[in-house]
């Protein structure tokens, strides 16, 4: 069976927030089926999947990556409206991030391996891009698969001078070839790696290439992906991905065992096991490399197990994971700002913060306001002459519209004298 999927390519949906469960299920496959990463000719992405395959190429150790998507989903959260606080700019943080993050010469690592989907803002169709020039090419069209308008800004970014918007609008799982590629996504649907519906009485939806179960577990779910919930659930959306993976290779009957002891790290430099580890010869229990048999319940107890749309969390859940996963998900979830932190996370602080909103709030705003103009003036004579054009167009649409209407009645009219006459 192993045999079947060599040279398949994969597809990873756009999921805002939820990328933790890209995460997760990449770190499943390098682990048990690596030649499946080793040997696909494509990995596709739109948004947030695009995001995850650009990191996952370059060579990002698993730590790393955690912790830059907990950091976004920190600062995200660090306001009192979130992600709608008119001081969060998501595509200028991306575009820090990722100039920050992804090495001078992503573009030789990224080109002909990684697909972005960018959908055009013109005729709003799905393109495809593979190959880039330069790391700034890679960073643009990133940024341009993952802008969602008014959402994200006014304004869509552009790539090689074309605007483009959020790649999921036009198709939210790209596909060069459906029946070579495996489909992964965090919504309850009929992906090759998803959370599955156990029970038929939901209906099903498709758009933009994404299978939708329409349950009140993927109503969480999308507002999980636009608004970014606590960190422990970001652990447990990324535990989530890993055991979907793990059911996904047990079903297709490609899962590779490990071996005994602590695994050897397949994505770049992992966390290391701790030096009194190494003295003992052996590492402790909660490091320990469990079989499939202890990490999978029976089948039964793991379809109970996996309706939840969230697996509640529990410190014993980090020790069904590999150890990498573990350590680097405690890293990641480990608050860094100490006792400040907690002044400043308090119930009497968080509500006096709400009730002093109406003052603060105008303040921020106009502080934002001139920031952003800042920012914006280099890029002004470009976005100006688009938004000149949008506004032409608006206006050629409208009179085409006012004419047809108009033009039916002049015709009837002009019969009617005939008919008098």
């Amino acid at each position: 069976m192993a045999e079947q999927f060599r040279g398949w390519s994969l597809s990873f949906a756009g999921c805002g927030f939820m990328g933790f469960y890209h995460v997760g299920v990449t770190r499943c496959l390098s682990e048990h089926a690596p030649q499946l990463l080793r040997d696909a000719p494509k990995i596709l992405g739109a948004s947030a999947g695009a995001l995850h395959c650009a990191f996952f190429l370059c060579g990002i150790p698993l730590d790393h990556r955690l912790q830059i998507l907990m950091n976004l989903c920190k600062s995200a959260r660090k306001r009192n409206l979130g992600v709608l606080h008119p001081s969060f700019q998501m595509s200028q943080y991306l575009r820090d991030g990722l100039n920050k993050y992804l090495p001078d010469n992503a573009h030789q690592l990224l080109s002909g391996k990684m697909v972005v989907s960018l959908t055009r803002v013109s005729d709003r169709k799905n393109v495809l891009v593979s190959d880039f020039d330069s790391k700034e090419e890679v960073v643009d069209a990133l940024v341009c698969s993952s802008f969602i308008p008014f959402y994200g800004g006014l304004i869509p970014p552009s790539f090689r001078g074309v605007r483009y918007m959020d790649g999921g609008a036009s198709s939210n799982v790209p596909l060069i070839d459906a029946s070579t590629t495996i489909t992964v996504s965090p919504f309850y649907g009929e992906h090759d790696i998803c959370p599955k519906v156990v029970s038929t009485n939901f209906f099903h939806v498709s758009f933009a290439n994404l299978s939708f179960r329409l349950c009140s577990g993927n109503v969480y779910l999308l507002a999980r992906a636009l608004f970014p919930p606590e960190l422990k659930v970001l652990g447990e959306i990324c535990l989530r991905g890993y055991l979907d993976a793990l059911r996904f290779l047990e079903e297709k009957g490609i899962y590779n065992p490990p071996p005994p002891g602590p695994n050897v790290p397949s994505e770049g430099s992992e966390p290391e096991i701790t030096s009194s580890c190494a003295e003992n010869g052996s590492p402790p229990a909660a490091l320990r490399r469990r079989s499939v048999h202890e990490i999978m319940p029976e089948s039964n107890e793991l379809l109970d197990h996996l309706r939840l749309s969230i697996i509640p969390w529990d410190e014993d859940i980090l020790e069904i994971l590999p150890p990498e996963l573990s350590l680097a998900l405690q890293k990641a979830m480990k608050e860094k700002d100490g006792y400040l932190a907690k002044i400043l996370n308090s119930l009497p602080v968080r509500i006096m913060s709400y009730m002093m909103l109406p003052c603060t709030l105008p303040v921020e705003s106009a502080v934002s306001v001139v920031l952003r103009l800042m920012r914006w003036f280099p890029d002004m004579p470009n976005d100006l002459e688009w938004l000149q054009w949008v506004a032409y167009k608006m206006c050629s649409q409208a009179r085409r519209s006012l004419f047809t209407i108009q033009e039916p009645k002049s015709t009837f009219g002009k019969k009617q004298s005939d008919c008098l006459s």
